[in-house]
């Protein structure tokens, strides 16, 4: 019940806590805006100056351009400066810095100024503070604004402000508060200050550079002071994209709302309320679901991992829910390890059949070799006798196949090595009887070939082996023989060799006959098969048939020069 309780309790201790800090979050808010409108009034005067300012500079260079002769534009700079305005000082510069036309007759050379190398960079209205830019001298407020006709730029239209009408107005009980306006232009110059310029700069965010500060207009923010102390910074547009005022407060007068100990309060008690309804609802969930769903799972990950035994599942005092969950657990694992069981049962009678096919074909087609050998023996020509023992030869080699498919543990594959060595075995007996003794040599790679690959692969080395003991010759001081490989020359690509000895031949003359060329037939055919390149090499003392083919299907061949011999290569005879 105190758990039910509980529970009823969180959302609405949620819902306070959202609703108290919503309100806390409204109350910083009106705080922090109230602190930038404050900013903004602060500098109302000197955003009305500035403007008059860019607006004046602008009428001017408009004004200008009409005029050809410096009469004119003096007498226009002189009207203007004793007009009803602010503007102490007015004059056109050429693109050069030189001041052709003043309000007080005077020229000079500015192009060394800071004023002047910023409305070159600038490049449109620009303002410079200073000590005697302009004029007379003394502190002033230089507006700039570039002349053009045309798209051509034919001057500077500067006018000069007394740096005292600028200057943003200082209250004391404000510098007793530690409040600090400054104005800083699109360059990060200080343009006026409620401060001395040194101190200034230490009211304004260490972190953030003055050029960006114009980017964060109409925003505000906590940052690190360059005196070190953390402030609040309020940051108010006067001239779009140009000049900005920046207000420093310090960080109590921003906080006040939000620091109150009343706030406080008012977030930690739904606080507290939530993590107790969270520590009743996280142990009720332990004992009512999480340590029921661990015990599933881990059933359930025993169970994929093919553990059998003690696979039912057995919770303690479980809900209703899992109790389902439970009995539904141990009701597909006994479906399932019966499904297993049969399917066992079903695939090891599947293989003692296909076992017992590939035995009796390989019976039937021993029988087969068997009946044309016995053929072979009343056979009244030796041309039909070298008929049927070479049919009797290509009976054999599929019969081979076949028990290689019964011994082996995996009826779907067979091994390289074991079916090479029993072919050769076989057709080894074929030099029987020439009166010299064949030396058969070999080097099988040991790798596992689909039932395809089998067949098409051991009808292709009886062939080889059939001609290779046909053309074996005796070389002179040496012993005939013959020699088999099968490597794996690169990734899934393997290479058959057969190579014999040329010599003495060693065949009767009697039972020497031409060849009919079903045997070269039979092997290009057999390559086709593999998907192979067979080549074949011939020297005085040795003829090789090689075949390279993949053993996947896919791979690629060994990267291998060719020789000019290899590269002639011959059909193999028959």
């Amino acid at each position: 019940m105190a758990a039910l309780m509980t529970f009823a309790l969180l959302p609405l201790g949620l819902i306070a806590l959202y609703q108290t800090n919503a309100v806390v979050e409204e109350a910083n808010r009106l705080s922090h805006a109230s602190l930038l409108a404050r900013t903004q009034q602060t500098a109302a005067r000197e955003r009305e100056l500035l403007q008059r300012a860019g607006g004046a500079t602008e009428g001017l260079a408009a004004a200008i351009v009409p005029l050809s002769d410096n009469g004119g534009c003096t007498n226009l700079m002189k009207a203007f400066v004793e007009g009803p305005n602010p503007f102490t000082f007015a004059a056109f510069i050429t693109p050069g810095g030189k001041m052709e036309c003043t309000s007080d007759g005077s020229t000079g050379d500015v192009s060394e100024k800071w004023m002047f190398l910023k409305a070159q960079q600038a490049s449109r209205l620009s303002f410079a503070a200073g000590e005697g830019l302009l004029g007379a001298g003394g502190p002033q407020l230089v507006a700039t604004s570039p002349v053009q006709r045309a798209g051509i730029l034919l001057g500077y239209v500067s006018i000069a402000i007394p740096h005292r009408l600028t200057k943003l107005p200082s209250e004391v009980n404000l510098a007793e508060q530690g409040i600090r306006f400054v104005t800083l232009d699109a360059q990060g110059e200080i343009l006026s200050a409620t401060e001395e310029e040194q101190q200034a700069i230490q009211a304004l965010p260490v972190s953030v550079p003055r050029r960006e500060l114009l980017q964060r207009a109409g925003g505000t923010f906590f940052e690190a002071a360059h005196s070190g102390q953390e402030r609040f910074f309020a940051v108010s547009q006067i001239l779009p994209g140009q000049v900005v005022v920046v207000g420093s407060w310090p960080v109590e007068n921003a906080m006040s709302v939000s620091a109150s100990p009343t706030s406080w309060m008012t977030l930690v008690f739904p606080v507290l309320m939530w993590l107790a309804g969270i520590s009743v609802a996280v142990l009720g969930l332990q004992q009512m679901v999480i340590r029921h769903l661990n015990a599933l799972r881990k059933a359930m990950r025993r169970y994929a991992l093919g553990e059998r035994e003690d696979a039912a599942l057995e919770l303690v005092s479980p809900p209703r829910e899992f109790g389902e969950a439970q009995q539904s657990f141990n009701r597909m694992v006994a479906i399932l390890s019966e499904a297993e069981r049969r399917r066992e049962l079903d695939l090891e009678e599947k293989t003692m059949l296909l076992r017992e096919v590939h035995h009796r074909v390989k019976n039937n087609l021993q029988l087969v070799a068997s009946i044309m050998n016995m053929q072979g023996r009343n056979a009244q020509t030796p041309e039909a006798r070298r008929m049927l023992a070479q049919l009797q030869r290509r009976v054999r080699g599929l019969a081979t196949i076949h028990r290689s498919l019964n011994t082996n543990p995996d009826v779907s594959t067979v091994d390289s090595r074991e079916l090479i060595n029993e072919l050769i075995e076989e057709i080894g007996t074929m030099s029987s009887g020439t009166g010299q003794d064949v030396a058969i040599e070999t080097d099988v790679a040991q790798r596992p070939l689909s039932q395809d690959q089998a067949v098409t692969l051991s009808m292709l080395v009886s062939e080889a082996m059939t001609n290779a003991v046909k053309y074996t010759g005796v070389p002179e001081g040496g012993r005939p023989a013959i020699s088999v490989s099968l490597r794996e020359t690169a990734e899934n690509w393997l290479e058959l060799e057969v190579t014999n000895t040329k010599g003495q031949p060693m065949l009767d003359p009697d039972e020497e006959f031409g060849g009919t060329g079903i045997g070269a037939r039979l092997m290009a055919a057999f390559a086709t098969q593999l998907d192979g390149d067979a080549t074949t090499h011939e020297t005085e003392s040795r003829y090789t048939y090689r075949l390279g083919f993949p053993a996947v299907a896919g791979a690629s061949p060994p990267e291998a020069s060719m020789t000019e011999q290899e590269q002639d290569a011959k059909e193999p005879a028959a």
